[in-house]
């Protein structure tokens, strides 16, 4: 069965490819936390998880006992999770939104138990990585690429589609800093062992971060403004739950929220025992109030506020708005060159709290020669693993017009993974062989083997020998190798199967790595 899924994935070697050694096995074993290190010569034994869906993102878990992957079901969007063996057994599925929106990136905790998902609607959520039962959930104020967790687990951040980094306390989900990182998508982060958070995007850069105390005053928030219909809007989020456009209308004495919204909160208007009389375009209109309920802007949140239900009290783009009640305990004052709200706490105000007094500080930045598609760090913090193209990985309709005519993109230069020094940003070495987009790019623990797929339907190894090579059915969209360094994962899309059977080339899967040479590398000497 193993020969024949290799002969499948073109691996023509794929049977007689040496193993790495099992004195190098047993010495891992006997070396938590530590790693191979070596030649890589091939990849051999793949297990299957998936041969029928276009699957996004798979990352193993810190142990590399699981493998969880993001999926695109018939109806909606799909985190899965797999103990990986022979065979694979699924731990679970857990339903993330609607097909329309991409879930690009997957995140473990650094001791295995929670998930995290960077999802296009715009919401990090985070799942037990066990059972699939959603844990929390934040709302952005864009669309989400990326996630990746601190080592310590306390943080985690989230990288948006406009270029926005994110930090948020885990497991309270709370608000820590940010930075706008990137004139564009957040392709890749990654967290160094020293607590240096990396950031690649589609600006062709890469840039260094450090989580610092911060200068600026505790209780102040400021919030990207969007104009719509003559009015400012701004994003809050209720309750911790639902993000929602928020105006400013001080002729209403409290906050008023759509009914929709209120729905998403657990709040059935109708069931509510008070109310109170607002002023709207049409006349005075009777709404249902609720109580004690929060408003967040960031880091600096409203407690105990009164929200009233009414639809017909709000401008037509607006979810929520503040009223008096509000603007007696937070100035508002619209920054129109920074195109940001800012929301300052009145002194002495009652239920306004700030829940973080720290920022994210640029240590350093780098500009690459092509785009940035996916970024990794290895073991010890020193080395980048980058994936980088001449055009950015994105499924264009002319990618698939050439696709579907079996047009061969060229061999272009920097359309190659790279491994890039992580204090200097000097590129040390370049992995090519790629025709096209270099969608991903893993480095090994190491920092000397690096693995890369693309929208040749290629995963490769670097260096590595003949075996170096998987070809799969559709563009490869992510690898990754384990902690210790003995497996590699890759996610893929996969055709559609003509029978009608569900059955498909391989879309998501974990290989052997062949070391040559290899010896273990114990945690103690990975310190930067």
């Amino acid at each position: 069965m193993s020969r024949l899924w290799c002969l499948a994935l073109a691996l023509s070697a794929c049977a007689t490819l040496p193993k790495t050694s099992p004195e190098a096995l047993a010495a891992l074993a006997r070396t938590p936390g530590g790693f191979v290190t070596g030649t890589p010569l091939g990849l051999a034994r793949p297990v299957v998880l998936n041969r029928e869906d276009f699957v996004f993102d798979a990352q193993p878990s810190p142990d590399g006992k699981v493998v969880a992957f993001s999926r695109l079901g018939a109806k909606d969007f799909i985190v899965s999770a797999f103990t990986v063996g022979e065979p694979p057994k699924p731990l679970f599925d857990a339903r993330v939104g609607t097909t329309e929106f991409d879930v690009e990136e997957l995140a473990f905790s650094p001791d295995g138990l929670a998930l995290a998902s960077a999802c296009r609607d715009a919401v990090l959520r985070v799942f037990d990585a066990k059972g699939g039962a959603l844990l929390g959930a934040w709302p952005s104020e864009e669309p989400l690429v990326s996630v990746a967790f601190h080592p310590s687990g306390k943080w985690l951040a989230a990288g948006g589609a406009k270029g926005q980094v994110t930090v948020l306390t885990w497991p309270g989900l709370a608000w820590t800093a940010e930075a706008r990182a990137h004139a564009s998508e957040v392709r890749g982060l990654a967290w160094a062992k020293d607590g240096t958070l990396y950031s690649g995007g589609w600006d062709k850069q890469i840039a260094a971060w450090r989580l610092e105390a911060s200068a600026a005053p505790a209780r102040v928030a400021r919030v990207k403004l969007e104009k719509k219909g003559g009015g400012a809007l701004f994003r809050g989020v209720f309750d911790g739950a639902a993000s929602a456009a928020v105006a400013v209308d001080a002729r209403l004495p409290v906050v008023v929220i759509r009914q929709a919204l209120a729905q998403t909160l657990g709040l059935e208007a109708a069931k509510l025992p008070d109310t109170v009389t607002l002023q709207a375009p049409g006349g005075p209109q009777l709404a249902h109030v609720a109580h004690h309920r929060r408003l967040a802007f960031k880091g600096l949140s409203v407690d105990e506020l009164d929200v009233a239900v009414c639809d017909a009290c709000l401008a037509p783009d607006a979810q929520a708005a503040v009223g008096a009640a509000f603007l007696e305990r937070v100035e508002v004052v619209t920054d129109e060159a920074a195109g940001e709200e800012v929301l300052t706490a009145k002194a002495g105000a009652a239920g306004v709290s700030a829940s973080s007094t720290q920022a994210l500080v640029e240590a350093r930045r780098f500009t690459l020669p092509a785009f940035v598609n996916d970024l990794t760090v290895d073991a010890r913090g020193a080395r980048l693993g980058v994936a980088l193209s001449e055009s950015k990985a994105e499924r264009s309709y002319e990618v698939y017009q050439r696709e579907k005519k079996g047009e061969v993109e060229p061999e272009r230069p920097w359309d190659v993974g790279a491994i890039v020094d992580a204090a200097s940003g000097k590129v040390l070495e370049t992995a090519k062989g790629h025709h096209g987009v270099v969608a991903t790019a893993g480095i090994a623990p190491d920092g000397k083997a690096l693995a890369t797929g693309g929208w040749d339907r290629t995963v490769r190894l670097f260096p590595g020998g003949p075996d170096a090579a998987q070809k799969y059915g559709l563009a490869v969209r992510r690898v990754r190798f384990t902690a210790d360094g003995t497996a590699l994962v890759v996610a893929a899309w996969t055709p559609q199967n003509i029978l009608g059977d569900h059955q498909s080339e391989p879309a998501a899967t974990v290989s052997e790595v062949s070391w040559s040479g290899a010896t273990v590398v114990a945690p103690e000497a990975r310190a930067p």
